[in-house]
């Protein structure tokens, strides 16, 4: 302009864009979970955690059998259910380092370096409680169900005498029946079921267990079991970390859960929690392949802990990861 002007009093004047500070923004869900909050989950009392285990344990069980009173062998609904009891007791109580619910997945976190050795001592028996107390409590509420006679026919009758017997009355010497699980807690319980079988002729015929078979072997049991649990596991040590958001636990594990039932439910019950298995064999009595839902859910657990506590998710420069699990 003085230039122009000729007046060098007058500098040129040069025009140049303000800066703009930005607005600060605030999301609408945190998406990582801040370090007062991991500090706080790691100094949660073990009685708020035990405490979280056992509500959400006895939830678990609670759901599951009793699902089985009407839908029996529905496994998508079953499934569904289990799922979505399991991802709603784990938003619930992730903050207090819950979300277990399972003896399989507590032996991984310790494995794995995410839970003390003695709080997982503490945790297990008391998940194992939970289900018992679930169970006793649904042997006394729970009655026959047509569905369940349906789901489990009756073998054939040998003789006039078991022709006449009700259902599920004949027994062998071990107190158990051979065939037919007619009460929903005993149905409840996972097992093998036998092989079923339709006779002639088709048209009215109903179907009927195969004495003395079984869908799978046991060792195919155990396996099956290991490989769906070391889901759930990857799931559990997944999503509850810090720097996930708060809504992925529920989902990862809630998701795992439901395909474990629907993945192997018509194969083994598709239990992978010995506390689910145990508890409705102690109130019903079946103890049947009992050991299957014990070895395998167990090698699976240990298994998750193991790749995922020293290996996948072990490196926290790189992933900002912290332990959801209260290692103190």
């Amino acid at each position: 302009m003085a230039e122009v002007t000729g007046n060098p009093s007058n500098p040129p004047i040069e025009y140049r864009a303000a800066p703009v500070e930005a607005a600060p923004q605030q999301a609408a869900w945190p998406a990582t979970q801040t370090a007062s909050a991991a500090e706080d989950t790691a100094n949660v009392p073990i009685v708020k955690q035990v405490l979280s285990e056992f509500i959400g344990t006895f939830a678990l069980v609670f759901v599951a059998v009793t699902t089985l009173y009407w839908f029996a062998v529905d496994f998508i609904a079953i499934a569904m259910a289990s799922a979505l009891v399991v991802a709603l007791m784990v938003g619930v109580f992730a903050r207090f380092g819950s979300g277990q619910f399972n003896p399989a997945i507590t032996l991984g976190l310790v494995l794995g370096g995410r839970l003390r050795f003695t709080r997982g001592l503490a945790i297990i028996p008391v998940q194992l409680a939970a289900a018992v107390l679930a169970s006793l409590m649904l042997v006394n509420f729970l009655g026959q169900t047509e569905n369940l006679q349906w789901a489990y026919p009756k073998a054939p009758a040998a003789t006039a005498a078991e022709a006449a017997a009700p259902a599920g009355a004949l027994a062998p010497q071990g107190g158990q029946p051979e065939f037919g699980l007619r009460a929903p807690v005993e149905a409840g319980t996972p097992r093998i079921p036998e092989r079923v079988e339709i006779p002639e002729p088709i048209g009215r015929a109903q179907p009927r267990p195969v004495p003395g078979s079984q869908r799978v072997t046991i060792l195919q049991a155990i396996v099956l079991e290991a490989v769906l649990t070391f889901f759930w596991g990857m799931a559990a040590f997944a999503g509850l970390r810090r720097g996930a958001h708060p809504l992925l636990g529920p989902l990862l594990i809630g998701a795992a859960v439901a395909v474990g039932i629907l993945t192997a439910g018509i194969l083994t019950g598709g239990a992978m929690n010995p506390a689910r298995a145990f508890g409705p064999a102690l109130a019903s009595g079946a103890w049947t392949n009992q050991m299957v839902y014990w070895i395998g859910p167990m090698i699976g657990g240990a298994l998750a802990g193991v790749i995922c506590g020293h290996f996948l998710f072990n490196n926290e420069e790189e992933s900002a990861d912290a332990p959801a699990y209260p290692a103190s």
